[in-house]
């Protein structure tokens, strides 16, 4: 349904540029969204400051756009992207005894002044309606990452300067606590503007700069697009989701870290400490890599994710294993109308779109330490297998009549735990009763699936009563 790029699209790693390796990449995105799909391009925060002909890096520092030293007013700069080969260096700038200080430097936007959201918005803009067909990108979202801020040295180029701030006397418990709170992330004295002038320290605003590049990231792809369009960003803070969804970051191919995906999609909190220590409970929208981003899978045949590594998509394994995912995509294809109903629900009421078990059954003491199966809303609960070569899963069905979603029989199941048994190609699912599920028959994209017919599952409670809805929109338009 959506094609997203990483970094790998740009010139040397750098923003709002496209690398002549993907010259094509304007024509294939217009060509895959005729074809009924969207696309999703990459933007990181850090903008690089010794490149010799950088338009976005001279522009931001016309407009006074980057978090500064808060004594010499002078741009505070760190290192992203370090092991970028053969970086071009401004001749203008000092080198011999000061090289390393500006070797692979970036500056971070600072996204609380009002002059910074304008440019961001410009630049993001200048890509998108780029007068040069082979140079503009007609994405549909954009994926916000490295916005802890992340960086790839601890505080900035030169050290940091006030000890007190990055290594206060109490220190929070993370992964890195040796290094205080600068561990690949900018100095704590750092200097941002707020949007009334009022100086602020990056010791005071760190956890709010994902926040930050939340409402403008929107509001600059809604301007470019005219749409409604999608923003997912790893750095969220409370509130962050009316303008942004958010993905859990780098997870592992590994068993333990597809239960914590569980756990971290319910709490909307990341799975590492060393780039995101400080992250909140965001909102509605959470989601978590599904090949997973790094190292060996611990299942045959052994790939890797990464770009040193082979593939590890659902594509690139034998057939049995395509024809499994084909079938579990489609199940979630099928559901989309009630996902999208549980998704506008959480935009008007704030409820939860996945959510624990606990939460719908919180007078029952057994779901409160439940945390390897979760509910879709009120109504669906997903029971998935946590440990490898398992071929069953013992599963807990609160006080509720319980039907089972592949065979629409009920199970008879109540206040007890069950040992059902699961074979590769099954995931498995139960409705509730008391409620109704909206269905549509799947399509390649949504946009084909939405044009099929539509059905109803009816699950009734114990007095045979059942009660549903259904938001229904075009799903492009801004503010319906």
């Amino acid at each position: 349904d959506v094609q997203y790029v990483d970094i790998d699209y740009m010139e040397r790693n750098l923003d709002f540029t496209l690398s002549p390796r993907f010259a094509k990449l304007p024509a294939l995105i217009n060509k895959i969204k005729a074809e009924g799909m969207r696309f999703i391009i990459i933007l990181d925060p850090g903008i690089s400051g010794n490149e010799t002909n950088y338009p976005a890096f001279t522009r931001g520092v016309a407009d006074n756009v980057f978090v500064q030293w808060p004594d010499t007013k002078e741009i505070l700069y760190s290192k992203v992207w370090s092991f970028l080969p053969n970086v071009q260096i401004n001749e203008s700038l000092p080198h011999e005894d000061q090289v390393e200080k500006y070797v692979s430097h970036c500056a971070f936007p600072d996204f609380f002044r009002n002059s910074t959201v304008e440019w961001f918005k410009r630049e993001i803009l200048e890509v998108y309606n780029n007068p040069d067909p082979s140079k503009s990108l007609k994405f549909d979202g954009l994926w916000t990452d490295m916005n802890e801020p992340a960086a790839f040295m601890n505080g900035a180029m030169g050290g940091c300067k006030n000890d007190l701030l990055n290594n206060p006397p109490y220190m929070p418990h993370l992964g890195y606590r040796s290094t205080g709170l600068i561990h690949k992330t900018p100095c704590m004295e750092g200097l941002h503007y707020l949007p009334d002038g009022t100086p602020a320290r990056h010791y005071d605003v760190h956890s709010l700069y994902g926040w930050s590049q939340a409402r403008p990231s929107l509001e600059a792809l809604q301007a470019a697009t005219k749409e409604r369009g999608i923003i997912i960003s790893r750095s969220t803070y409370p509130s962050s989701g009316r303008w942004v969804g958010h993905w859990l970051g780098d997870n592992t191919a590994a068993w333990d870290q597809l239960h914590k995906s569980i756990i971290g999609t319910c709490q909307g909190k990341g799975l590492h400490a060393w780039h995101h220590p400080r992250r909140n409970f965001l909102g509605s929208f959470c989601c978590v890599d599904l090949v997973f981003f790094s190292f060996l899978t611990q299942s045959n045949p052994a790939s890797l994710s990464t770009l040193l590594f082979q593939r590890q998509d659902p594509a690139a394994w034998d057939d049995k294993f395509k024809e499994m995912s084909r079938n579990v995509l489609n199940i979630r294809y099928t559901l989309l109308p009630y996902l999208y109903t549980l998704l506008y629900d959480a935009h008007a009421h704030g409820s939860t779109v996945i959510r624990p078990v606990l939460h719908e059954f919180v007078g029952d003491k057994t779901t409160w330490d439940i945390d390897e199966q979760f509910l879709w809303g009120p109504a669906l609960l997903i029971s998935p297998v946590m440990k490898e070569n398992d071929r069953s899963v013992m599963a807990y069905f609160p006080d509720a009549r319980w039907y089972d979603y592949h065979t629409n029989s009920e199970t008879g199941f109540r206040r007890q735990f069950q040992n059902l048994s699961a074979p590769l190609e099954h995931i498995n699912l139960h409705i509730r009763g008391g409620y109704i599920l909206p269905w549509q028959t799947p399509a390649n994209t949504t946009a084909y699936s939405r044009k099929n017919p539509m059905g109803l599952t009816v699950a009734l409670d114990d007095d045979l009563l059942a009660a549903g809805h259904l938001y229904w929109d075009d799903g492009v338009r801004i503010s319906t």
